[in-house]
């Protein structure tokens, strides 16, 4: 029977890439009702074998045991959890950093900081700027002094996009932070035909609307 990759979940079904296959097509799958027996959901992440149905469809049949499980998002085998914070609009919200980053240490998966929107610093005042600057300089080498790696990145020009996309490359990784910080764009600039929605900041409250699931 063919192996793959669970890649998405909806409503009970769960979308596999075979194994060593090119391109984005996927097998939509049932899971076998002794799994719900069990206690046990696939998650996207795992490795499972499937077979096919006389529809043309398939069922998940195995789960390879995971190297590792978040609860939120739901996702297994993730080796790599980026963490997508802006340096304004919104501004940097280093308690929920912190609070990410120790969950992510629980969970024992690897982290790297993304800091977006270095290029809508140039807009603040001079005096601002130079200030804003200078504190997110300090807490980028904070940061990297205590061990986690800090990849700075600007839509302007796509600055830092390349560096990302290669951390991410061959793993399976997870998005995480805060509405309106640049997730959806990030994906958007790094994986061509996708087409996530962004959104605008609100002003009145400084912050976005969730768009990346």
């Amino acid at each position: 029977m063919p192996k793959g990759l669970i890649v998405k979940a909806l409503s009970g079904y769960y979308y596999v890439k075979e194994e060593g296959k090119q391109g984005g097509e996927t097998v939509q799958c049932r899971a076998r009702g002794i799994f719900k027996k069990k206690g046990v959901s696939p998650l996207v992440g795992d490795c499972v074998v499937y077979s096919f149905t006389e529809n043309g469809e398939g069922v998940v049949d195995e789960i390879d045991p995971r190297a590792s499980e978040l609860i939120r998002p739901p996702i297994a085998n993730v080796s790599l959890a980026a963490l997508v914070f802006s340096m304004t609009e919104p501004e940097l919200n280093m308690h929920l950093l912190d609070k990410f980053l120790v969950h992510i240490e629980h969970a024992e998966v690897e982290a790297v900081i993304l800091l977006t929107k270095w290029d809508l610093l140039d807009r603040l005042p001079e005096e601002e700027s130079a200030r804003m600057r200078c504190r997110m300089e300090e807490l980028i080498a904070l940061y990297q002094r205590i061990g986690y790696e800090v990849i700075v990145t600007s839509a302007k020009g796509g600055f830092g996009y390349q560096g990302v996309a290669d951390r991410l490359a061959d793993q399976i990784s997870v998005f995480a932070g805060q509405s309106g910080v640049g997730k959806s764009s990030l994906l958007n600039a790094m994986l061509p035909g996708v087409s996530l929605e962004t959104n605008q900041i609100s002003q009145r409250l400084g912050r976005g609307k969730h768009t990346t699931r």
